[in-house]
This record gives structure tokens, sequence and C-alpha cells, in this order.
């Protein structure tokens, strides 16, 4: 009888992995249960009942089929592993970490661990702590180009990025078609300032995927870097359209038509990026510049107090202020303004300039 049992197993857990195999999810499963019946303690038909949950979408269930699994089994890695990546797939990062820890302290090269905890931990910005796992994964495995663009990823996430550069090369030299890697190339190139070589590793990665706008708006960034306005401002339209509310594609068009000299078009842009995104410091601190240049003086003055509120630190802006008062014949509210970028810069020469013309003027008024 027990033999006739453990043959009927063998069936049904093969016709369970067929099923599976096939996404018939539900048979499957049902197969699983069965074969759990008579075997309760089968590694393997519980770990393919998890992954077939998992490809059903009832991620919930593969967990708690794993915590059954590791009932019977407490020491497999295998199962803890699983358990550790269908939490990851489930956005339970922290119990993901757990997991793939505990993977670690049973079998410490485990495949794979290294990488799925630092992948875990970088995902939720844990930068500085995924860094030495991923560096024992590409001990471990050198030739994980995945491992070597997630290195470059933290890095650049972390600053160092001559290091994030590094990496992406060798990601890209076993996977040149790997836009992220390309992209995050760029990104590092952008911030080291070497804007050239960052727009043509945005290019790079344009030709590979050409649908992605945030790959648009950072070669916009490289190109607005270089003074080169109209085809920054051509790529940021490209990122627009794929992403309507991308506020910082529409920032970046209306900076780059400011500089333009297109008045009327760089203000639409900042009111577009300001309506997606209200606390947009720079939309308001540049759409007072506009303003005041095309002599809206107290539409100008709003825009910079509405960026003050935001940033109230900016001497910059207080400089603005100051000025758009003089302007406005405000001069007692103007050397407040100049005040106050003394108060953060007290050094400031434009500041110190314009305070004394104010102070000139205030006194160079009759009295009474």
């Amino acid at each position: 009888m027990v033999q006739t049992q453990d043959v009927n197993a063998d069936s049904l857990l093969e016709q369970a992995l067929t099923l599976s195999q096939k996404g018939d999810y539900s048979a499957a499963i049902d197969c699983f249960n069965r074969v759990l019946e008579v075997r309760p303690d089968s590694l393997i038909a519980w770990s393919e009942k998890a992954s077939t949950l998992l490809n059903a979408g009832q991620q919930e269930a593969a967990m708690t089929c794993l915590n059954k699994a590791l009932t019977a089994h407490p020491s497999s890695p295998y199962l803890q592993y699983q358990r550790g990546w269908i939490a990851h797939v489930a956005g339970q990062y922290a119990d993901a970490i757990l997991s793939f820890q505990r993977v670690l302290q049973l079998q410490p090269n485990y495949p794979n661990t290294h990488y799925s905890l630092g992948l875990s931990l970088y995902t939720i910005e844990r930068y500085e702590e995924a860094i030495p796992y991923l560096s024992k994964a590409l001990d471990l495995d050198p030739q994980s180009a995945e491992a070597w663009y997630l290195q470059g990823a933290a890095l650049y996430a972390t600053g160092r990025y001559e290091g994030a550069i590094t990496h992406f090369n060798r990601a890209l030299e076993m996977n040149p078609d790997n836009p992220d890697a390309l992209s995050g190339r760029g990104n590092s190139l952008l911030c080291l300032g070497d804007y050239e070589a960052a727009a043509s590793s945005y290019a790079q990665a344009l030709a590979i995927d050409i649908e992605d706008p945030h790959i648009w708006y950072h070669r916009g960034l490289a190109l607005k870097q270089m003074n080169r306005h109209e085809p920054a401002i051509d790529c940021y339209q490209k990122a627009i359209k794929l992403y309507p509310d991308y506020a910082a594609a529409w920032y970046g068009q209306g900076f780059s038509c400011m500089r333009l000299e297109d008045y009327e078009t760089a203000l639409a842009s900042f009111d577009k990026a300001l309506d997606i995104q209200p606390n947009y410091y720079e939309a308001w601190y540049n759409r007072g510049v506009i303003l005041k240049t095309i002599n809206r003086l107290e539409e100008a003055l709003v825009s910079y107090d509405r960026a003050l509120e935001l940033r109230p630190t900016d001497f910059r802006a207080w400089n603005n202020r100051g000025g758009l008062l003089v302007s406005l014949g405000q001069f007692e509210a103007a050397l407040k303004s100049y005040d106050k970028v003394l108060e953060l810069r007290p050094d400031d020469p434009i500041a110190l300039k314009n305070r004394s013309a104010v102070l000139r003027k205030l006194q160079s008024q009759p009295s009474g």
C-alpha cells in the first residue's frame, strides 16, 4: 500500500509540475496538495507549490506555503531563500532581508543570496549596507552582469561616481544592450561634469529604449549644461510626450526656453511644472526671474515670496527680491531683503552694494 501511494505521489508530482509549466496553476496546486497529503514533508512539493502560487499572483498564499515548509525543513537554505525572494516580490523587503540573512547563516555562500540581499537593501535605499553584499556577490560570481550593474547603481546613489562608472562599464562589457547601465553611466558622468560623454551614453541608451522618459530628460540636462538649449528642449518635449506629468521635464523645458529668451513659453512651462508639483522651488524662483524681465513686477514678487517660503535661506532669492522691490519703489522693504541676504552671507558684494544704494535713496528723500 505504501509503495502504491509513493508511485501515485511521484505521478501526481510529475503531473503537477507539467500543469504548472503549462500555466494551469489551479490544477497544479490541486495536484501538489494531493502529493502533500501523502508526503507532508516533501520539500520539492512545498517549494514548487509556493512557486506556482507566486506565478498565480497569490503571494500571501505562497508565503504561507513556505512557512509551513520551513516548519518541516527549518534548516533548508533553499526554502529560506525562496521565502526571501517571495517576500521581495511582494514588496515585503524587511522580511526578505531577514530571510536572506538566515540563508547565509545556514550556508554562507549560498548561490545568489548575497546579490538578492543587496537588491532588497538597495530597493529600500539602504545603499551603504547593500554595497558589501554586492561586492561579495561579485567575488563569488564575477560574470554577473546584474551584480555589476546594481553595485554601480548603489555607488552612484552614495556619490561614488567614478566607481559607479567602472561598474556600469563592466556590466556593459557583458551586456552591451542594457539601457539601465548606459543611463546609469550617463547619470554618473553628468554628476562629474563630463556632459559630452553623458549625452553620448544617454544617446546609446535611447537607441535601445526610445520610450524611457527619464533617459530623454537626463539627456536634456546634459545638453543644457553645454548650452545646447534647442536640442535640450527637444529631449524635454520627448520626455513630456511619454510622461505628461513629468514636472522636472516641464521645468527643464522652461529653463532652456528662458535661456533662449522665449519667455512666454518658459513661463507656461514653469506654470505647468507648478501645476504638477506646487512646491517646486526652482520653478517659483525662475518664474520670478522671467516676470521681472518682462516687467510684470507684482507677479514676480509673488513668485519670489513663494520661493522663499519653500527655501528661506537662499540668498539669491532675497537679493532678487530686494532688486524687485527697488524697482517697485518699496525701499524700506528692499532694505529688509538685503539685510536678510547679509544675515545669510555677511560679505555678499551684491547685497552690500545695493543696500548702500537703497540707504542713499532713503536718505535723499525729503523727511516728513
